[in-house]
C-alpha cells in the first residue's frame, strides 16, 4: 500500500490509476449476468400478440387447408423431395397432459396448433393441418428458400453461425477490461466495445430468412387462389410473428450491451486524483 492505494497501480499519459479487485470483477460478473438474464426475460412479450392472434385463427383453419396443399402442390417442391407431415395430439386427454405439465416441446407446440416447421434435412414440413394452416404458407417460404437455393439458401446457412457468433459475444462481454479509458486501444478492445453491436448485428440474417419466408409464402398463397381479403390477415399474422424474431435480435444485443457496460464498470482501471505520488509503471 502507498498512502492507502494499492500498489498495483500506474501512471498513463500522465494520469493515475488503479486496478480494480477480484472482488470487483467478480461482483460485476454476476450484476453482469443477472442484467442479461433481466433483459432476456423480456423477450415473450414479443410473442404474445402472435400467439393470441394464432389462437384466434385456429378457428380459420378451413379457409386456409385447401389452399396451403394447392400451394405446395403448385410450388413444384415435391419433386425436389418436399412433403408435408401432419402431427396432433391422439386423444384430448393427452394434449392436456401436456399443456399441465410444463413441459414445452418443439412438436409438443406443432401439436397443439401453436407452432409449425420446416425441418432442411428430412425436407419436410410439421405442421397440425386440422388446427393451423395458416402457418403452412410461412413453412413452404422456408422451404423454397432452402430447396431453390439462390440468397434465401445462403441466409438460412448463417443462422448458425449467426447464433454462435451471438452467443461468443455473449462472453466477450464478460471479460475484464484490463485497461484505462483512453488508453490506445487493439482489436480486442474494439471487439469489446462493440460486442452488443455485433451480437444484434449477428441475429439480422434470421429476421432476414424469416422475412423472406414469409414474402413467398404469401405469394403462393396469393397463386394459389387466396382472397384479398384472408390475404391481408395472412400478411397481419406473418407480420407479428417476424416481431418475435426482430424482438429476439433487440434483446440479444441488448443484454449483451448491458452485461458488457456493467462489466466495464466494475473492471476497468479506476481513476485515481493526482495528489497521490506513487504508482507503477503502466505497461499495456
Amino acid at each position: 500500500m502507498v498512502n492507502g492505494i494499492s500498489t498495483n497501480s500506474y501512471t498513463y499519459n500522465n494520469e493515475n490509476y488503479v486496478q480494480r479487485s477480484n472482488t470487483s470483477a467478480v461482483v460485476g460478473f454476476c450484476l453482469a449476468s443477472a442484467a442479461a438474464s433481466g433483459v432476456t426475460a423480456l423477450l415473450p412479450y414479443f410473442s404474445k400478440s402472435f400467439l393470441k392472434q394464432m389462437h384466434i385463427e385456429h378457428g380459420n383453419n378451413d379457409k386456409y387447408r385447401d389452399i396451403f396443399y394447392r400451394a405446395v402442390d403448385n410450388s413444384g417442391l415435391k419433386e425436389k423431395g418436399l412433403y408435408v407431415q401432419s402431427l396432433e395430439f391422439t386423444s384430448p386427454s393427452s394434449e392436456k397432459i401436456y399443456t399441465l405439465s410444463g413441459k414445452k416441446t418443439a412438436e409438443g407446440e406443432i401439436k397443439a396448433g401453436l407452432n409449425a416447421d420446416y425441418a432442411p434435412k428430412l425436407k419436410r414440413i410439421r405442421i397440425n393441418d386440422k388446427r393451423t394452416t395458416i402457418s403452412g404458407f410461412h413453412e413452404l417460404g422456408h422451404a423454397m428458400n432452402h430447396l431453390n437455393g439462390g440468397f434465401g439458401r445462403m441466409l438460412q446457412k448463417m443462422r448458425a453461425p449467426g447464433y454462435a457468433l451471438a452467443g461468443l459475444m455473449g462472453t466477450v462481454a464478460l471479460f475484464s477490461r484490463r485497461k484505462p479509458k483512453g488508453a490506445d486501444r487493439d482489436a480486442w478492445d474494439v471487439l469489446q466495445d462493440n460486442c452488443g453491436k455485433i451480437a444484434f448485428a449477428a441475429i439480422l440474417p434470421t429476421v432476414a430468412e424469416e422475412a423472406l419466408a414469409s414474402h413467398k409464402g404469401i405469394k403462393m398463397a396469393k397463386q394459389a387462389g387466396l382472397s384479398k381479403d384472408l390475404a391481408k390477415n395472412l400478411k397481419k399474422f406473418y407480420g407479428k410473428a417476424l416481431l418475435s424474431y426482430i424482438g429476439y435480435a433487440v434483446i440479444t444485443g441488448l443484454a449483451v450491451f448491458a452485461s458488457s457496460k456493467i462489466t466495464e464498470i466494475f473492471t476497468r482501471p479506476k481513476y485515481v486524483p493526482s495528489n497521490y505520488s506513487s504508482f507503477n509503471e503502466f505497461s499495456a
